[in-house]
């Protein structure tokens, strides 16, 4: 399971990078409430990818019925995760709604991002 979790350490940390700088020229672009938008929804979109890493790894371990019901409330409490910064952004003008659903799709963006450079420089990508 340590390959899980090298995917888990280079994915959410290169999507949280990756909304960094994006959020540091949207602020610096006069955009404040993009920033906490992107930033929240990334946070988020990362405490998502590590929290499917641990259910991956549970399911891959066993395959009992109690594993399958911890996953099924795993899957569950992972979409209520999802609708913590949408639910933020609505209740609060502070926050940008349509960049927090943007940063819920950080990792998934840099995974594809990540897929295609590997693709272009002709290395191999750790997913395939």
């Amino acid at each position: 399971m340590e390959a899980i979790k090298n995917l888990q350490n280079r994915y959410c940390g290169g999507a949280l990078s990756l909304a960094i700088v994006v959020s540091l020229a949207t602020y610096l672009a006069g955009w404040p409430g993009v920033t906490r938008g992107l930033l929240l929804g990334a946070l988020f979109s990362a405490l998502n990818f590590a929290l499917l890493g641990q259910t991956m790894t549970q399911k891959l371990t066993g395959a009992q019925r109690r594993n399958t019901i911890i996953a099924l409330g795993a899957q569950l409490g992972r979409y209520l995760l999802w609708g913590v910064p949408v639910v933020v952004a609505v209740k609060m003008p502070l926050v940008d709604l349509p960049a927090a659903i943007a940063g819920l799709f950080m990792v998934p963006i840099f995974i594809i991002v990540d897929a295609i450079f590997n693709l272009l420089r002709g290395s191999k990508s750790p997913l395939f």
